[in-house]
């Protein structure tokens, strides 16, 4: 971020870069952070925090799912999405806002996540499964990015890269959801983007990795996340990810989503979806704005199971 704003072609963005970078700082005298090289993963189903499977650039990755037999999946006529960036559930009345948006979404993609009873219990209020990968640990509480659902991911796994100036992780999370009626499993990756960096080598690095991590499922899908993309070169890296991976974009009616130095760097892009609706919501209860979209799966993606005839009656029946 250094590299584009300097304090004398841009004043008041250069005082808006201290200012992050001098609270990143005092974050870190006032706040206990701890920092793990592996990928950390925690749910709601188990208290024991586990190493996540990294995410393999293989063609066979499904193969390998596993989850709940007789869990019927997402609602294909209702796939509904909310992401956003809590802040930690440092903002006044997020429990509130989490909460109203929380009934109304089938899916909720999280970052800056802090796992705590508050979020813990909000959650479970909801009837919501979700899974975590950790990027940090702040006075022993797990921080990172959560994908939530109200059914269980058949199978997770993500990855983490630290922050080049400062080392604290940011962390990716990518998610396979049955859906009811369809053979085919709805993929979610949710990325935080990192932030501090000169260039973009390392940012392009984060999102390739991510590309690798999703190139080859071949069924519906959703990116989302924070991504950071406040600058024109940052940009121009993930619209061609975006193009490569044949997402589409989303057009709002009504711009609310959060931007910096005038670029948006929260998305949605998805494929093999029919969109419905979206919106973004202005909020207080945190530094972003949720995105909420709600898709529905294609036609030809159904599956309609055929009975079976009985052999003995098969002519006459």
């Amino acid at each position: 971020m250094l590299l584009y704003v300097n304090e004398k072609s841009d004043p008041t963005m250069y005082n808006r870069v201290i200012r992050i970078l001098l609270t990143l700082f005092l974050l870190s005298l006032s706040a206990c952070v701890s920092l793990s090289d592996k990928n950390q993963y925690i749910s709601n189903t188990s208290v024991i925090t586990t190493e996540l499977d990294t995410c393999q650039p293989a063609a066979a990755l499904q193969d390998n799912t596993h989850g709940e037999e007789d869990d019927k999946g997402l609602d294909p006529e209702n796939i509904s999405l909310l992401n956003w960036n809590i802040y930690k559930g440092n903002g006044e009345d997020w429990q509130k806002d989490l909460s109203a948006f929380a009934k109304d979404h089938q899916i909720l993609t999280i970052q800056e996540a802090l796992i705590g009873d508050d979020l813990d219990s909000l959650l479970a209020e909801h009837d919501f499964n979700w899974v975590m990968n950790t990027a940090f640990y702040m006075d022993g509480d797990a921080a990172g990015v959560m994908n939530v659902a109200s059914t269980n991911a058949v199978h997770s796994c993500g990855f983490k890269v630290p922050e080049p100036l400062i080392r604290i992780p940011k962390s990716t999370l990518i998610s396979y959801y049955r859906i009811e009626g369809s053979e085919e499993q709805l993929l979610v990756a949710n990325i935080h983007g990192i932030n501090f960096t000169f260039g973009v080598e390392y940012y392009s690095e984060q999102l390739y990795q991510l590309f690798d991590a999703v190139k080859y499922h071949d069924g519906p899908m959703i990116v989302a996340g924070d991504f950071n993309s406040w600058s024109d070169s940052r940009m121009e890296v993930l619209d061609q990810v975006v193009d490569r991976l044949s997402l589409s974009r989303l057009e709002y009616p009504v711009n609310k989503k959060t931007h910096l130095f005038g670029k948006a760097i929260d998305h949605v892009f998805y494929r093999d979806l029919q969109l419905v609706s979206n919106q973004v919501w202005q909020v207080s209860s945190s530094d972003h704005n949720p995105i909420s979209v709600t898709f529905k799966l294609k036609p030809e993606s159904r599956f309609i199971a055929v009975r079976e005839i009985p052999e003995a009656c098969a002519s006459s029946c």
